[in-house]
């Protein structure tokens, strides 16, 4: 089938095409797809923009992700690439609560990746983390103490997670920690898709004089498969943006929200 065949199918049959190709990959380039179904690129991303309105998708940098419920796990890879400019907002926030000198612990997510661009002017920093993508981002920086947790990789995640982790991580104890996690919701509080990663969070909350929790837009409202801890455990959410009606019960809940 030629390329003014395909380009000729009414889009919903295109767009069937389409997710039926990345719910067999789970994630997919723009132009992976457009030379597994002989269509243009510029027609694709259209597509997929469609697809990424309908929920079914979580359009990436050049792609494309399907979007597997509270209980998929996405790749760092995807969410490095997914709401950069919200993630970069509530890094710039987040690092405005870090005092030269302080003990912090940033967790393995992509968002609080986007503090590290932001301690620039901080001095006198410890530094631990689980998260490998922060420690390289914090190697090249070499004006800091940095930790790791140890534990075992999680390639999926770049992470390092697990027993030897947790044990690790008990040692520390911190003046600020942040963490992502799935979902953010007032009635179930935070939760997520893989315990070892809510093991870490959750320890997180005991060793930390204050803890927050990075929260972009899509988090509020979801409830993934993992509890972690009340959304009363922490010291404050740091987001992006947020439902007036969340912000309101939060605050109500003693839990105040930074953007």
């Amino acid at each position: 089938m030629n390329n003014i065949e395909q380009e000729g199918l009414i889009p919903a049959l295109r767009q069937k095409q389409i997710l039926e190709i990345i719910e067999k990959k789970k994630t997919v380039s723009v132009k992976e797809l457009s030379s597994a179904l002989f269509i243009n690129e510029a027609t694709i991303r259209r597509d997929l923009n469609v697809l990424a309105k309908s929920g079914a998708v979580t359009r990436t940098y050049g792609g494309a992700v399907l979007n597997e419920g509270a209980d998929g796990e996405i790749p760092f890879s995807v969410r490095a690439t997914t709401f950069t400019e919200e993630k970069r907002q509530i890094g710039k926030t987040a690092a405005e609560f870090i005092r030269n000198g302080d003990t912090v612990f940033l967790d393995s997510s992509s968002t609080a990746a986007h503090i590290v661009p932001y301690l620039a002017e901080k001095t006198g920093l410890k530094i631990v983390t689980n998260g490998v993508k922060i420690l390289a981002l914090l190697a090249a920086r070499g004006d800091f103490d940095v930790f790791s947790t140890g534990g075992k990789l999680r390639e999926n995640s770049l992470s390092l997670a697990g027993s030897a982790a947790e044990a690790g991580l008990k040692r520390f104890h911190f003046d600020s920690a942040f963490f992502s996690c799935r979902g953010t919701d007032v009635t179930h509080g935070f939760t997520d898709s893989s315990p070892e990663e809510a093991e870490i969070r959750k320890i997180l909350l005991t060793n930390s004089k204050k803890c927050y929790a990075l929260c972009d837009s899509t988090k509020f409202g979801a409830v993934a498969f993992y509890s972690i801890a009340p959304v009363t455990a922490v010291t404050a959410i740091i987001a992006d943006s947020a439902p007036e009606q969340t912000v309101n019960a939060l605050k109500s809940m003693g839990v105040p929200v930074y953007f």
